[in-house]
């Protein structure tokens, strides 16, 4: 008796696990669970332009040196992109390291141009080392943002309502802007522009 009634808890603890509700503001990834500013139930629904991989190809080379997160500066907007910047920066680096690095530990160091920089070896190539730097920059329009991006330094663009009337993740060569056309927190505690992070990080965590 004793037997059946542990194996029908076992069972209940088991069935529990299984229906556990979705976690709107957290993602399991990398064997841990990695907790997002913006509802990622509602980010899924942001559109990415022109589509998921072409922004996966940009982003998750193993080739990429630096990403510069950019920003055109307005001062009741700045405070949203300084902490979409260290969200994009921390998840990146768990993305990057996941990806990428070998059984060896990681190194961190800041750059002369105040990049913060993460150094591991690579997991498929012998005591080859990779280096990925981010860094967060005030430019002063979409097309100052396009000319400092290359192939292997591309740009993160954020923008919000005095830049942009949408919400959305649109890639155009090596700039990707994650754009959010509310910043109002009425009724919730993210903006659209967390929503458009949030999409973009899932789209990079996709296996």
């Amino acid at each position: 008796m004793k037997k059946i009634i542990l194996a029908i808890l076992v069972m209940i603890l088991i069935a529990g696990c299984v229906s556990e509700k979705p976690r709107p503001h957290s993602k399991y990834y990398a064997g841990d669970w990695r907790n997002f500013r913006g509802n990622i139930i509602e980010a899924e629904d942001i559109v990415v332009y022109p589509n998921s991989g072409a922004v996966r190809d940009l982003l998750l080379k193993s080739s990429i040196e630096k990403v510069q997160i950019a920003y055109i500066p307005n001062e009741s907007e700045n405070a949203f992109y300084f902490v979409s910047s260290f969200e994009i920066s921390n998840k990146l680096s768990i993305i990057y390291r996941n990806l990428f690095q070998g059984s060896r530990e990681v190194d961190f160091y800041t750059a002369p141009d105040n990049s913060s920089c993460l150094v591991f070896f690579l997991r498929d190539i012998p005591n080859v080392f990779s280096e990925k730097c981010f860094k967060s920059v005030p430019v002063n329009s979409i097309d100052e943002a396009s000319e400092i991006a290359k192939e292997n330094e591309p740009v993160i663009l954020l923008l919000g309502p005095s830049q942009t009337d949408r919400t959305i993740v649109n890639l155009k060569e090596y700039v990707v802007m994650a754009e959010g056309k509310d910043f109002s927190e009425v009724n919730r505690t993210y903006t659209d522009l967390d929503l458009s992070v949030a999409k973009l990080i899932l789209t990079l965590m996709e296996d």
